[in-house]
């Protein structure tokens, strides 16, 4: 079965999910100290301000429950001629291709329950089969997931409003904040936090023809994406780069399920390390924060967010969560209607409207993708709750 390879955009998206929902604005300023002495007032004023109210994103939302998409936009690269300092000769190179909008090839929904104390991720795969309509009112050909947020042009506005529609529309999911991550953030992120402590998870292969399965090391290079890993199984902390290259890997026998367990490992892995970290620390961050994303959050209601998810208490009360499906011949993944009907209606409550979800798209009743992706333990209790189990 061919599976396509999956862009930059696709972890990236880590940096946001983890600002939000691990208390991203309370990782490290820098050695220095700068950030904090030239933005110390609008932090005592910002802290202030969430202390007294740290339910404030819930009362901006006016609702017990905050659902915020995140979105990983793919950088597009094309071949050109560009000069050779060197030689003063144009030549043949890889560049980044600006003039054509990126794909949101990482989408993760993040739902903040202010009633139960929950905070829970929803993974939604990139190469899921959808319909959709476009901001003119068009109904829209079948396609990939991550090509839909792309259909709204090069305006970043437009884009991210025919994806808004889209969640409600297709999928039946209010949305009430929204945020784009920029496609090295990721990087940076682990890099500020110091590195993070994985149990690296192998590439699954097989000896032979039919033979035994094993995990092995992860070994890969993408020369057209300029990016590469190579690590063996096993617990060791990762630096930005090799978080990178870990995240992204999926050229073994698990494809996109393996890969999508892997970028919640990481990210748990890095919301412990950021919950550690005390609330005076939120100065600067938030101006770290905003060149790395668009966001429509303002800074009180990012730090609301990551108090409500630092008062949590432990990495652990953050679910990670996958929608079901199956991959089809061809590589796309056509998702399970009644599944993930009770996932949603369980993740989701009152903000989603089960008669939207896959009004139009094609749908099936079975699921390859739900055993391996959705086996955490902190997750088994609530998917026997819906049950999934």
């Amino acid at each position: 079965m061919t599976r396509r390879k999956f862009g930059f955009g696709r972890i990236v998206l880590v940096l946001l999910g983890i600002l939000c929902v691990a208390g991203g604005l309370w990782v490290g300023l820098t050695k220095s100290g700068h950030d904090f002495a030239e933005t110390a007032p609008q932090a005592v004023e910002t802290i202030i301000k969430i202390k007294q109210d740290p339910d404030l994103l819930f009362e901006n939302v006016h609702s017990n429950r905050v659902n915020i998409l995140l979105i990983g936009e793919d950088y597009n690269w094309k071949n050109a001629m560009v000069l050779n300092p060197r030689t003063g000769k144009k030549a043949p190179f890889h560049i980044i291709d600006k003039d054509s909008p990126p794909r949101s090839d990482t989408m993760i929904v993040f739902t903040f329950d202010r009633e139960k104390r929950t905070a829970r991720m929803l993974s939604l795969p990139r190469d899921a089969r959808v319909t959709f309509t476009d901001l003119e009112g068009h109904r829209q050909s079948d396609r990939k997931l991550n090509a839909v947020y792309a259909e709204g042009g090069t305006d970043p506005a437009n884009r991210e409003k025919l994806l808004r529609d889209f969640m409600r529309d297709e999928f039946g999911l209010r949305i009430d904040r929204l945020a784009v991550i920029k496609p090295n953030s990721f990087k940076k992120l682990v890099e500020m936090a110091d590195g993070v402590y994985v149990n690296v998870d192998g590439a699954l292969m097989r000896h032979g023809k039919g033979g035994k399965r094993y995990r092995g090391p992860i070994h890969y290079k993408d020369s057209w994406a300029n990016w590469e890993v190579n690590l063996k199984p096993g617990p060791q902390w990762l630096n930005g780069e090799q978080a990178h290259g870990y995240v992204r890997f999926r050229k073994d026998l698990e494809g996109d399920p393996g890969r999508i367990r892997r970028q919640q490992a990481v990210m748990k892995a890095l919301a412990k390390r950021l919950m550690e970290k005390p609330l005076v620390q939120i100065p600067g961050v938030v101006k770290q924060v905003r060149q790395e994303f668009r966001t429509d959050m303002n800074d009180e209601e990012l730090g609301s967010a990551a108090l409500f998810a630092k008062n949590l208490g432990s990495s652990e009360k953050i679910q990670p969560l996958t929608l079901y499906g199956i991959y089809a011949d061809n590589g796309d993944i056509i998702l399970n209607k009644p599944q993930n009907i009770k996932l949603l209606s369980a993740l989701f409550g009152d903000s989603f409207e089960e008669k939207n979800f896959l009004n139009r798209s094609e749908w099936t009743k079975r699921d390859d993708l739900g055993p391996s992706n959705n086996s955490s333990p902190s997750v088994k209790a609530f998917l026997k709750e819906a049950g999934l189990e």
